[in-house]
């Protein structure tokens, strides 16, 4: 019995196997390294995913506000004024127009009596 602790002892405290034993350790701690890895990876998009869904909930709320809104007839007047430029009875419209707008217009055309404003224009240039 003595012998074969004596031969196990040997075994284990071989070059060979204390380099098999190494070489197991270093494929785990390897793997290890790997899954580590692969879980900071699940970590960031399962956080992305979280923020995504965050935010199509706040936009979900903000359109069910907006929803209920435009079931109240101010919201539903405030559209069709939106919409369609229009004012109740007894209000006035007020259109403003821009200064740029009112150089794009082409100027009035001088109506010619023919052949004379025609020859008379040469020399006014």
């Amino acid at each position: 019995m003595k012998k074969e602790k004596r031969e196990n002892y040997r075994f284990w405290h071989s070059p060979i196997a204390l380099i098999v034993l190494f070489l197991i350790v270093i494929l785990f701690g390897y793997n290890l390294i790997s899954l580590i890895k692969k879980e900071k990876e699940t970590e960031d998009k399962k956080n992305l995913v979280i923020d995504q869904i965050n935010d199509l909930q706040k936009r979900e709320n903000l359109f069910t506000e907006e929803i209920s809104n435009l079931d109240t007839e101010e919201g539903k007047e405030r559209i069709i004024r939106e919409k369609y430029q229009v004012a109740k009875d007894g209000e006035k419209v007020l259109v403003i127009v821009d200064e740029e707008e009112k150089n794009t217009q082409p100027e009035e055309v001088k109506k010619s009596n023919g052949v004379f404003d025609w020859f008379k224009g040469i020399f006014e240039k």
